[in-house]
């Protein structure tokens, strides 16, 4: 095939996942809102793996990355159950409470689903997940430049609500993971989407262009000794002043 015929062919893939060199990615968001997909869980809750199992069931989807960013938050406070989750965080148990704090949520507990900012019970009944709905959002870049540790976003509001931050996560993909005590002890759990860490950076308006940059070195020490058969990859998404994201772009590493 003609070079320039192939080159033109991959910049119609949306979202834009390109590695620009060994050092450079870059993702790109469709006009339409990317469903965001929150799952808070931790690996010593017992009633968390049928969760879990179901977020990975989105790596066969053909809507991954176009139209869905699922992301696993494992928090911290089941850990005194006898296990500590090599996933759990501050952070994400932080990003829960904060949607609590914003009235997202009704109360705190795993599993919890927050789909697009509002809690998601579904899963309880067996329900499939829901569909991404149909918005215009605009177009959301995402940049990460390994080179110079930085991380970029820039953002084409077309909504009608105020943007307010911006965050990026790293996510970790391990097929089997053993649980050696606590509640699950001696499953082999599939861990997807697992939020390794979060950057929040502030947004910069010019127009109705937004742009906000940090720095990757919280992410990069991941990426240096990464367990057997590791995979990754990076997201990022803008959301209002409510903790609702406006858009989400993202991708593998």
């Amino acid at each position: 095939m003609d070079i320039s015929i192939l080159s033109i062919s991959l910049s119609l893939i949306i979202p834009l996942s390109t590695s620009l060199s060994a050092q450079q990615f870059s993702f790109q968001s469709n006009e339409s809102k990317t469903q965001l997909i929150e799952l808070y869980t931790s690996q010593g809750c017992s009633s968390c793996p049928p969760a879990d199992k179901k977020l990975s069931k989105l790596l066969a989807s053909d809507e991954l990355w176009n139209s869905i960013i699922p992301i696993a938050f494992h928090v911290d406070y089941w850990n005194y159950l006898g296990w500590k989750d090599i996933y759990s965080n501050s952070q994400s148990t932080n990003r829960q409470r904060q949607h609590f704090a914003k009235g997202n949520v009704n109360s705190l507990y795993t599993p919890q689903f927050i789909i697009d900012g509002s809690e998601w019970r579904g899963f309880f009944r067996g329900s499939a997940l829901t569909a991404p709905v149909k918005q215009r959002a605009g177009k959301l870049n995402l940049n990460w430049d390994l080179e110079t540790s930085a991380l970029s976003m820039k953002y084409d509001n077309q909504t009608k609500q105020y943007p307010d931050r911006c965050y990026f996560s790293l996510l970790s993909f391990e097929d089997a993971v053993k649980i050696h005590s606590g509640e699950n002890e001696n499953l082999v759990l599939k861990q997807s989407f697992s939020s390794l860490a979060i950057i929040e950076a502030a947004l910069e308006i010019n127009n109705d262009h937004y742009f906000c940059k940090a720095d990757s070195k919280a992410f990069q020490a991941y990426l240096q000794a990464p367990s057997k058969d590791q995979k990754f990859a990076l997201v990022g998404w803008v959301s209002n002043a409510n903790e609702t994201h406006l858009q989400a772009t993202g991708g593998w590493l």
